[in-house]
């Protein structure tokens, strides 16, 4: 089995904060959903890359974000859909918005797909675009992993739905035809995430969610919001920046994360607390919200991030505050 996690989903720390910073500047093919925007290739047309002072907007009403959240990525990965690569096994969540597949094409060669809903886009200078689904899509290649990137959001902040295949026949062409059918779905019929599901993250965006005059307090000023994927947000300001992630991930308590990390009590709540500070001062305190199944749940993270050195800041005293700030705000499991 292989697992391929994105490294801004398994890595969110203080280098990744930082990272925000910089960013401010086959089978036999079966008939699964009608086809209405075929792909073609936009001949020298570069990637728009994002728009620092033009708000988030969807490219249509069916990918907004708030109706993206309600969709269910594990049934977009059924059976059907998949079985046009091959013999596909069981799909399963690894992430709030991400569902993956490790299944065998035809031949019995392996093949892993992971279909990622909201996922922040970088867009290179150079990228060239085609049109998948009537979506503007990117792709870049490692090795035998190919990424198909559909922009679902323009503006300051660019996502979209990313098909990650590694395969060693042409993993591009999976990804396309994944996202060719996902996309069409999505339009027409979305499989829509369970309703009786108390508690749940997946309907929260921690953008705004966040309390805005306590954002303010713990930066001393108006600080910039990012957006990054669908459950990732980061405030900063100067050199001070924070961060609140909701994932779907082992419980805390078991993580290998957290073999060193501090137990603390926040508002009755447990949460791990580790601070780092061989880049720059962070702190990082997450807890289990909601407990799902297999020792895993739904699990927030919070991160506080002070990359100015000879600046004193209490980073855990900070993170605490936005830990107690937050907590109100989110939904009763």
């Amino acid at each position: 089995m292989h697992l391929v996690r994105s490294p801004a989903r398994t890595a969110w720390s203080a280098l990744a904060l930082s990272a925000a910073f910089l960013l401010a500047g086959c089978g036999n093919q079966a008939d699964l959903a009608k086809v209405t925007h075929p792909r073609t290739v936009v001949p020298a047309k570069v990637a728009q890359k994002p728009q620092p002072n033009t708000p988030p907007r969807p490219v249509e009403p069916a990918f907004a974000s708030e109706r993206l959240r309600a969709v269910d990525p594990c049934q977009l990965m059924d059976t059907p859909t998949l079985s046009q690569f091959g013999v596909p096994a069981t799909s399963r969540m690894v992430a709030l918005a991400d569902c993956a597949n490790y299944m065998k094409d035809g031949s019995g060669k392996r093949l892993s797909i992971t279909l990622r809903l909201g996922q922040n886009v970088t867009l290179l200078d150079t990228a060239k675009t085609t049109k998948v689904g009537g979506l503007t899509t990117v792709e870049s290649t490692s090795t035998t992993t190919c990424f198909v990137k559909s922009i679902t959001q323009e503006g300051s902040s660019v996502i979209g739905i990313v098909a990650q295949v590694d395969y060693e026949g042409d993993s591009c062409d999976v990804g396309r035809r994944l996202n060719e059918t996902v996309i069409n779905r999505i339009r027409t019929n979305p499989p829509l995430r369970a309703q009786d599901n108390k508690g749940t993250l997946t309907v929260v965006d921690p953008c705004t969610v966040f309390p805005a005059v306590t954002a303010t307090e713990l930066v001393g000023g108006t600080p910039s919001l990012y957006p990054s994927d669908m459950y990732r947000c980061t405030w900063r300001r100067d050199s001070l920046a924070f961060g609140i992630e909701f994932n779907d991930a082992t419980d805390p308590k078991d993580s290998s994360l957290n073999k060193k990390a501090q137990v603390v009590t926040i508002d009755g709540i447990t949460g791990y607390q580790r601070k780092e500070d061989s880049y720059n001062a962070s702190c990082r305190i997450e807890w289990l919200h909601k407990a799902t199944t297999g020792g895993r749940g739904e699990v927030v993270t919070v991160n506080f991030d002070n990359n100015k050195k000879g600046v004193e800041v209490d980073v855990c005293a900070k993170a605490t505050t936005v830990v107690k700030a937050l907590l109100p705000k989110l939904p009763k499991p």
